[in-house]
């Protein structure tokens, strides 16, 4: 049967006001493609296929899965006691599956679909992080970056630059969009509207929580990556980014471009998975990062496991604004 990508379809990256409303009619859509035409919906990514009762599948899909499942405060069987992340598609978590395909209406057969997935990222991407406000220096760091993101990620953001002590030291302007959802564009791709890619698959968009963030010297390409030090995420401490940096998405960084016909203050491109920011704004963060005393390592490229102590903290927090600009929804 013809296959149709779910995310470039019929999507929308965005919990909309009638949130059971929204999701109904994504399922409704895929029972009908399926059931009408015949028509084999791929997996949401980061699913890269269907998970099925007795098959002990492992992997991405069921790590992430494990760790969705266990914020379904609804099912008590995900939560009374915490599902255990086993990163295997277990007895436990076909239990769980079951009760929380049965809390939104579907066939409780305890096969993770298109539908199932889908449902699962819809309601249970948000990881419920707050920034708790202290310093840097409580935990013995350095400086810390603190951004507050909408949903729809073409939206773009302030980032606030603390120093240790909790003096914020400069404001600038981000975009933490990664790729755009169901395509592949040229770089550097201006496309805007859409929420953007979801964090938990390769080149989505910037991971929500708390994470260790150190400064490193210039990348090797100043055409994607801009001529001045980056700031690096290095491990995930807290919210999504706990269980998605490093083991599935290294290389997250602040950085700009060299980006052909663009000038401050247009929308920045989207990036893969990292944090935009103005040329400008890049070398400034890092002049004031060294003032405070803050090395730049040697940039490992990627390097695992990360090779220096990190310096400072990232925080990204999802915040809930109904005034916000809606996704563009993606047309079929």
């Amino acid at each position: 049967p013809k296959s149709f990508p779910l995310a470039t379809k019929i999507r929308r990256e965005i919990v909309p006001t009638n949130k059971m409303a929204a999701s109904s009619v994504l399922l409704a859509v895929l029972a009908a493609l399926v059931v009408a035409f015949g028509v084999a919906v791929e997996m949401p990514p980061p699913f890269t296929q269907e998970l099925s009762p007795g098959q002990g599948t492992q992997g991405r899909s069921v790590d992430v899965l494990q760790h969705l499942l266990r914020r379904a405060k609804s099912v008590q069987t995900c939560t009374q006691p915490p599902l255990p992340l086993t990163g295997t598609y277990d007895d436990a978590t076909v239990s769980c599956v079951k009760q929380f395909q049965q809390s939104q209406g579907l066939a409780s057969d305890g096969i993770v679909g298109p539908g199932t997935a889908s449902a699962v990222l819809h309601h249970l991407s948000a990881d419920g992080y707050v920034d708790d406000g202290a310093p840097a220096s409580s935990l013995g760091y350095k400086y810390k970056v603190v951004i507050q993101v909408h949903r729809n990620r073409s939206i773009e953001a302030t980032a606030r630059l603390l120093a240790a002590n909790n003096t914020q030291l400069f404001t600038f302007t981000v975009r933490l969009h990664g790729h755009t959802v169901g395509a592949q564009r040229p770089w550097p791709d201006f496309s805007t509207g859409d929420c953007g890619l979801n964090m938990f698959s390769p080149d989505g968009n910037t991971p929500t929580g708390l994470s260790e963030f150190d400064l490193n010297t210039p990348e090797d390409e100043p055409k994607y990556y801009g001529p001045y030090p980056v700031n690096r995420a290095v491990k995930g401490l807290r919210g999504n980014a706990a269980f998605l940096i490093p083991t599935y998405r290294n290389g997250v960084l602040l950085h700009t471009g060299e980006w052909p016909d663009w000038k401050p203050p247009q929308h920045m491109p989207n990036s893969e998975g990292c944090i935009h920011s103005w040329p400008q704004n890049i070398k400034k963060v890092s002049d004031l990062l060294q003032a405070e005393g803050v090395v730049a390592h040697k940039n490992p490229g990627g390097a695992l496991p990360y090779p220096y102590k990190p310096q400072g903290l990232l925080s990204i927090q999802l915040i809930e604004d109904p005034t916000a600009q809606p996704c563009r929804l993606i047309p079929l």
